[in-house]
């Protein structure tokens, strides 16, 4: 019998949640005998739409998203040692739903928090976590906080 999945894909982004999700996937990824790839989007979209203020464009944002997403992916990665389940860190950017769901696969199962880092980003963008359930061609799994 073939297995039921070829991988966990956890997309987080540094929020509480998706550290809880993450956990739940490495827990199933250890009882399944499967690798988690730990999917970190950086979404400069959002910043695109709002002009900076002159006096803090000595600022690197690109570097700083990139900062946060090592620091998180990392996170993930010691949190598999621990658990001993072999990680895969992936940084992409884009759109985070859009990248998550062209990242999955139909023998996949996607793990992730219900919320993400803003209340601010849910009202202009939607949920992400909403839009992977509805779109994306595996099976997905929304740990709650």
């Amino acid at each position: 019998m073939a297995a039921e999945f070829r991988k966990i894909i956890a997309p987080i982004d540094g929020s509480k949640e998706a550290k809880k999700a993450a956990r739940k996937a490495l827990y199933m990824a250890k009882h399944m005998d499967l690798e988690v790839v730990a999917l970190y989007v950086v979404d400069t979209s959002l910043l695109a739409k709002f002009p900076a203020p002159e006096d803090v464009t000595s600022f690197d944002i690109d570097k700083f998203l990139q900062k946060e997403g090592l620091d998180a992916l990392d996170e993930v990665e010691e949190m598999g040692r621990e658990m001993g389940v072999k990680v895969e860190k992936k940084m992409v950017e884009g759109i985070p739903d859009q990248e998550i769901i062209e990242m999955a696969h139909q023998k996949d199962l996607i793990v992730m928090g219900s919320k993400g880092m803003t209340a601010l980003d849910r009202i202009l963008i939607g949920s992400v976590s909403e839009k992977v359930m509805h779109h994306a061609p595996c099976p997905v799994m929304i740990v709650r906080g």
